[in-house]
């Protein structure tokens, strides 16, 4: 997870999510990349290469300069959360075909 939310605040969100089943058991366990800066660079992600790397965001602003190859904008994302959202269904899709 590279996200802008803090480690204790994102494991008790993603806690909550598989406690309610609207996320898959796993994702509470997820590795958290712990990052500094203005952007997202994929350079903090330990074991991998930047290039091995996919930044998924809804966000332009997080892609780090040279890294934009690398992301897959998702859509926005933000309170209040419609329970029409589709966004992450429609990027695990993308993943999946990636793979």
């Amino acid at each position: 997870m590279f996200t802008t939310v803090k480690e204790e605040r994102f494991r008790k969100i993603a806690r909550l999510l598989v406690d309610e089943q609207v996320a898959p058991a796993w994702f509470a366990d997820m590795e958290y990349i712990t990052w500094h800066g203005e952007t997202k660079d994929l350079q903090f992600v330990p074991g991998v290469h930047a290039h091995q790397v996919l930044l998924v965001d809804d966000f332009e602003k997080y892609v780090h300069p040279g890294q934009e190859a690398q992301w897959l904008q998702i859509e926005y994302f933000d309170y209040p959360y419609g329970s029409t959202d589709t966004g992450l269904a429609k990027m695990l899709q993308i993943l999946a075909a990636r793979i």
